[in-house]
């Protein structure tokens, strides 16, 4: 997804050309010179229908994020809960994916780890966004709605996060076949510190090797008053061996293994909120997720319908919970005794893929057809762990595996100034119980979906285009649903319609020879009926826009997003309340010394949000209306070439400026208060 706005764009002006020239190689004329343009941090994808946002490594790198979490919910439409902590931050774009205060995710969010599937399942107050680090990452691209996600599931109505990983030639320059990056950082709101190790090795063009060694410590941070909040405070070792061998040009095997842990004592079972029930049954939590794969490539120069790739996937989340008091205070006279304390919840997947992208011609039409096989198994275990209990799965997550196969195809056409992208994903599931009560183990569930989309994409002008996406989702039953004297959800898939429409524009020299505008607005409305994710919900009505904007004029960038969204339910016109608070976010930026020194200011105003039935604060605080804010944010980068820091990289943040104290929509916590992020980095 690069744009052009990431280059370096020259335009020239050609004058006086003769109408008569005698040779191709002549040239009789005035060249009136060259202009650089630069880069805005953000640029804006004018040349997709997808509603996609791309944040790239120049931007990781500038926000100094503590959590994954803090990178994406800079994009509009997308909302966190807990997102300034890695427990239990749930993402929700659009409104789905999601359910503050009781699940970690519900299938129509879809997470990727180069191209490894994340976070499947709910664990009940437990679950969410993967822990990851993200240090780890040279780019985070987030679809929201539909758009190209059918290339990973059938029911990501939401959208798509796609992380990718680095490669040991991130940090290799020249014939450099050596280098070793060492970063440090401290931020002051939490008193944390973190440090990440990165060797990268290539001794010839065959043999590739990044290796990543980090720690990121936080304590629990103090709101704009002042008052610190409980149990936000985390602790994240992670690594991560990447390497890759290319036996010719046609033939390349890549082996990845990653670790991320996050071990917290003593805190309350509910990730989610503090001050209900569950703030009196204290645990030990640790989350760890572990993602490993083994892929063989085959891309011959001489051969455009093959680009293959085989790859087989392990991935393992695991969260570990042990209580030495596993009781619930329910009044002053009686506690309860729960086997939510003592369980070990493990979801581990294994499974294969082939794909194969084919580039070929059909008359006037280009096309570019990616088509691909997936295979595989998740395995779901909540093993209770208490001896008091009879064992088997803990009743809120039930276990068993899910056996599945999907075959999917997108073909991108282009036809001069229409570009046509039809997408279409079939895929078959076997649910099967294993350790539930009163669920005989062996019982199967069966179910399946035929799934897809049309993205069009019309250039009006050169500057000037427009864009429209129908999509047709099926959001599977996971192994959740397959709860004791439930039987709708196990048997009844989520279904939803989404429409998209737009308009994009991108020029050159606008308002000066050095400048550049390039904008996209999308109106958007989906539609959910069967709906098992939501309490007394059967369906959902979602209509909303989101604009994104980036403008370069020399050494000046700015850029801009916003979103708002409206939603109602069973079609009654009672509101839906899982939808983010209506957003404005503008940054403003200068690069000075020829680049090494860069300079930004960013303003982010939520408006208020009172479309929500809930007033309950104690067991609903995410979902209670919120008042509006605005929160600034200073950020400086300097990358000297020359002196005796030379190949350092100091960098610094002031998030919160003015100490707002404020509690975003659909989180549960207030946000943090002022906060300085010092970080140094050197390449050896």
């Amino acid at each position: 997804m690069t744009t052009t706005s990431r280059a370096a764009i020259v335009l020239a002006s050609l004058a006086a050309i003769p109408a008569q020239a005698q040779d191709a190689g002549e040239f009789d004329g005035t060249y009136i010179g060259s202009v650089t343009i630069g880069d805005s941090r953000r640029g804006v994808q004018t040349g997709t229908a997808t509603s996609v946002t791309v944040i790239d490594q120049e931007e990781i790198e500038a926000r100094q994020a503590s959590t994954v979490g803090e990178l994406i919910e800079t994009v509009p439409g997308v909302s966190l809960v807990n997102g300034v902590s890695p427990h239990s931050a749930a993402i929700n774009i659009r409104g789905l994916g999601s359910q503050p205060g009781s699940y970690g995710t519900d299938g129509k969010v879809s997470v990727i780890v180069d191209g490894v599937q994340k976070g499947q399942e709910e664990i009940y107050r437990n679950g969410g966004l993967p822990e990851l680090e993200p240090e780890l990452f040279r780019q985070v691209e987030v679809i929201r709605g539909p758009g190209d996600g059918f290339r990973y599931a059938s029911g990501a109505i939401g959208g798509t996060v796609i992380f990718e990983t680095r490669d040991a030639s991130d940090f290799l320059e020249g014939d450099d076949t050596f280098a070793v990056r060492q970063k440090l950082s401290y931020t002051s709101n939490g008193n944390g510190g973190q440090s990440s190790t990165i060797l990268a090795w290539k001794p010839d063009e065959h043999l590739e090797v990044l290796g990543f060694l980090g720690y990121r410590v936080l304590g629990d941070y103090e709101d704009g008053n002042g008052d610190t909040v409980e149990n936000t405070g985390f602790e994240q070792p992670s690594a991560m061996l990447k390497g890759s061998y290319r036996l010719n040009d046609a033939h390349k095997v890549t082996a990845f293994y990653s670790y991320n842990q996050s071990p917290q004592t003593d805190v309350p079972y509910d990730a989610y909120i503090d001050g209900n029930i569950f703030s009196t049954l204290l645990v030990d939590r640790t989350v760890t997720d572990e993602t490993a794969y083994f892929a063989y490539g085959f891309n011959p120069s001489d051969n455009d319908l093959i680009d293959f790739e085989a790859r087989f996937t392990h991935s393992l989340e695991r969260i570990e919970i042990t209580s030495d008091d596993p009781y619930i205070v329910i009044s002053p006279y009686y506690s309860m005794r729960t086997n939510l304390a003592n369980t070990d919840y493990e979801t581990e997947r294994n499974y294969l893929t082939f794909e194969n992208t084919a580039r070929f011609d059909t008359g006037p039409v280009r096309h570019e057809l990616l088509t691909g096989l997936e295979v595989g198994r998740r395995e779901r275990r909540a093993e209770v762990t208490d001896s008091y209990y009879d064992g088997g799965n803990n009743s809120s997550a039930p276990g068993g595996d899910d056996d599945y196969w999907a075959v999917y195809a997108t073909d991108r056409m282009e036809m001069g100034r229409l570009t046509l992208t039809p997408q279409l994903r079939y895929e078959s599931q076997v649910l099967t119980s294993y350790g539930n009560a009163d669920i005989e183990d062996g019982t199967e569930y069966e179910d399946k979906a035929l799934t897809g989309a049309l993205a069009a994409r019309y250039a009006l002008t050169d500057a000037v285009a427009v864009f429209g996406t129908l999509a047709y989702n099926e959001n599977l039953p996971i192994l959740d649903d397959m709860t004791v004297g439930d039987t709708g959800n196990i048997n009844q898939s989520e279904k939803a319609v989404t429409r998209e429409a737009g308009l994009s524009f991108d020029t050159l020299g606008l308002l000066a020879a050095d400048d550049a505008l390039r904008a996209k607005i999308t109106w958007y409305q989906t539609r959910i009926w069967d709906v098992t994710s939501y309490t007394d919900t059967d369906q959902i009505e979602i209509r909303g826009a989101e604009l994104e904007m980036s403008y370069v004029l020399g050494d000046w960038f700015a850029d801009m997003n916003a979103s708002m969204a409206r939603g109602t339910v069973n079609g009654t016109g009672d509101d839906y309340k899982y939808l983010p608070a209506d957003s404005l976010r503008v940054s403003v930026g200068k690069r000075l010394m020829d680049g090494q020194l860069d300079l930004a200011v960013e303003a982010l105003h939520a408006w208020s949000q009172t479309r929500t039935p809930d007033t309950d604060e104690t067991n609903h605080p995410g979902t209670v209306p919120s008042e509006a804010y605005t929160i600034y944010g200073l950020t400086a980068g300097y990358k000297p070439e020359q002196g005796a820091l030379a190949g350092y990289e100091l960098r610094a943040s002031l998030d919160n400026i003015l100490d707002e104290t404020y509690r975003p929509y659909l989180s549960t916590r207030t946000a943090p208060g002022r906060s300085v992020t010092l970080s140094l980095a050197k390449t050896f």
